[in-house]
């Protein structure tokens, strides 16, 4: 009898990347038949977290599918039959002409594509949308000891009229959210929303995945990168993972949910590296970039309804750096020193 008669079948975009390939995964781990919708499925090389999984977890329960977040009705006949949706896919390309056409408008109009197909199924019963820290944190407003909750939103026109760097990725993300939000309301489809810190940890992928490039800039030399890192909220690429499978198998979830295990400046990170990885040279004095602006993540709600995190930052430093060693990811990198800018 087909193992996948009895196995419950869910739909996940941006599969491909840090978190959708780590989703996937642990997704197989559990039983779950997973339809992953990719734009070509000749690239192997796109495909390549995929490809690498255990043949025992994929041989019967992986679906590759073709669909482009781009193209109106794509994901309509893709979502059938799915009884659930994992909705990660977002540009993240920001070296673009014009950040609304190639970065924006894909973002918000890719979601409504999926979410509309979602409601001409009869069989999706909830959607998780995976949005970020980023539809939370810019709001341009420089408070002390501010804490930032599911109340939070960025400011779009802030972001939209300073440009700062980044800005494509916090507008898109935002707006893309308030979409799913509106639309949920006015359809009455069951979507539970997460903000994921900036995640941090091992990977699948054959490259360092863009939010592990940022947290290890003190060991890359991207010094340019610093000033981002100066107050940040960290999650463990697992620990978010099982946030996912969590909130869509919890059925109290509702609404928005920051998953951020950590806030931390980036003194305390140079101390972690500085402590645990000796082998590589990293810089010290940091009072070029001043003072940080403490901040925190408040992760309380998802706390409440029962999830729990396994991760340090130490573990998130560890993972990331044992993986991308292990992939030749950082050579040559600790004989390097990393000189200020």
């Amino acid at each position: 009898m087909d193992m996948a008669t009895h196995c419950r079948r869910v739909l996940v975009t941006g599969c491909t990347g840090h978190l959708g390939s780590w989703l996937v995964l642990r997704l197989l781990e559990q039983g779950y038949v997973v339809r992953a919708s990719v734009i070509d499925p000749e690239d192997k090389q796109d495909l390549h977290p995929l490809l690498g999984l255990p043949p025992f977890l994929t041989t019967e329960r992986l679906e590759i599918v073709k669909a482009d977040l781009r193209v109106v009705g794509d994901y309509d006949n893709i979502v059938k039959g799915c009884e659930g949706v994992f909705h990660l896919a977002c540009p993240t390309n920001f070296i673009v002409e014009d950040p609304q056409k190639d970065v924006i408008d894909p973002a918000v109009q890719g979601t409504l594509n999926v979410l509309n197909a979602c409601i001409k199924s009869s069989s999706v019963k909830r959607v998780v949308h995976v949005s970020s820290a980023a539809a939370i944190r810019f709001s341009g407003k420089d408070v002390a000891e501010q804490v930032f909750d599911e109340s939070c939103w960025t400011d779009v026109d802030f972001c939209m009229d300073k440009k700062p760097p980044g800005w494509p990725y916090f507008v898109a993300k935002t707006l893309a959210e308030r979409a799913a939000v509106d639309f949920a309301k006015n359809h009455n489809l069951d979507v539970v929303v997460v903000n994921p810190g900036i995640v941090n940890g091992p990977f699948l992928n054959s490259f360092i995945p863009n939010s592990v490039k940022d947290c290890l800039a003190l060991i890359t030399g991207e010094v340019f990168k610093l000033p981002f890192l100066m107050r940040m909220s960290y999650v463990h690429t697992d620990d978010i993972a099982r946030a996912f499978l969590f909130l869509y198998e919890k059925a109290e979830a509702s609404g928005r949910y920051i998953c951020s295990s950590v806030d931390a400046s980036i003194s305390e990170v140079v101390h972690i590296l500085s402590s645990r990885h000796p082998e590589f040279q990293i810089p010290t004095d940091l009072a070029y970039l001043g003072e940080p602006i403490i901040h925190y993540f408040d992760s309380s709600r998802l706390k409440k309804l029962g999830f729990q995190y396994k991760y340090t930052l130490e573990d998130m430093f560890d993972d990331a750096i044992r993986c991308c060693m292990d992939k030749g990811l950082l050579e040559n990198m600790g004989t390097k020193p990393l000189q200020a800018q």
